[in-house]
């Protein structure tokens, strides 16, 4: 199942291409809070893996922890971003720190996963709902090759254990969650452009 992983990764780093690009040329805008988290959450990532041995699989953890410094400092730009300092995004940032600082504390693994599980969805939350109401600053190309990347994460996994499938799964159904919702904030407002012309 190793093929699986490497393919995996290859579809989530060709996703990820077009995605800084529309970002650099502002026609994708990133959500500055939810980016932040992804960055804490895939260099803690890269740590933990190089601290527990790993070596040949740090090329991809270094590259999403690359791909987020990209984008997040792309989003920084004057019109390159989405989300301002506002009450909603402070708590949800704030919930989220809390979850990852957890997550480092913990002597239960159990705790850990759960803590992991509620930081990444929160930023991911943050991804759907703006997607839904600005369809038009996300890049769809890479929710959907997202998708692709984590259900033969899934299958890679070759097991049933949920400890193991709860992150991949978790990130499949946010991945495809966010597509729909770009799918269906473009439909809504093209009908809604369709009905001011009738009218």
């Amino acid at each position: 199942m190793f093929s699986l992983g490497v393919a995996a990764t290859a579809i989530g780093i060709i996703g990820g291409i077009p995605y800084i690009y529309d970002t650099y040329k502002k026609k994708t805008k990133p959500h500055r809070f939810a980016w932040f988290i992804f960055l804490i959450l895939s260099v803690l990532a890269l740590l933990t893996q190089y601290s527990l041995g790993a070596r040949e699989s740090l090329v991809f953890y270094t590259w999403f922890v690359v791909n987020n410094v990209i984008l997040l400092g792309l989003s920084l730009r004057k019109n390159g971003g989405y989300g301002d300092l506002s009450k909603t995004n402070v708590i949800c940032l704030l919930l989220a720190l809390t979850a990852i600082v957890l997550w480092r504390l913990t002597d239960s693994a159990l705790l850990a996963l759960v803590c992991v599980l509620i930081a990444d969805g929160i930023g991911a939350m943050l991804i759907l709902v703006k997607s839904y109401r600005h369809p038009q600053t996300e890049t769809l190309s890479m929710w959907l090759l997202g998708g692709i990347a984590t259900f033969l994460n899934i299958l890679a996994a070759n097991t049933l254990e949920p400890a193991i499938l709860a992150s991949p799964v978790q990130i499949f159904i946010f991945n495809i969650g966010i597509v729909a919702a770009i799918l269906v904030g473009r439909s809504m407002k093209k009908n809604s452009k369709s009905s001011n012309l009738v009218h």
